[in-house]
């Protein structure tokens, strides 16, 4: 319950809304790893990651099945998922980097 825990299944939901419902103004994308080592077997992992995308007021969900932690073992795929996000809601106009 330190300031730095953010993401915990214990947390309830109006505790994850105070600590990350200032995001909800902000484009954001929750990628989580579907085999995260460090995340008990007892936690419904698809249940967490709902919780904490609606805390964010709404972010885009990415679950990427078999990645371990640091996702080191499924770079490619999030590597993609992170492009094609910032291609769908990074700038636009005059100061698109894509265009």
């Amino acid at each position: 319950m330190g300031d730095d825990d953010l993401f915990s299944s214990d947390l309830s939901d109006d505790q994850l809304r105070m600590r990350l419902g200032h995001m909800s103004n902000t484009p954001c994308q929750v990628i989580f790893s579907m085999a995260d080592e460090y995340v008990p077997e007892y936690v419904d992992k698809k249940a967490l990651v709902e919780r904490l995308c609606r805390a964010m007021g709404g972010a885009e969900k990415v679950e990427i099945e078999h990645g371990n932690h640091s996702l080191s073992n499924r770079v490619h795929e999030a590597v993609q998922a992170m492009v094609d996000f910032v291609k769908r809601e990074g700038p636009s106009g005059w100061d698109d980097p894509w265009n």
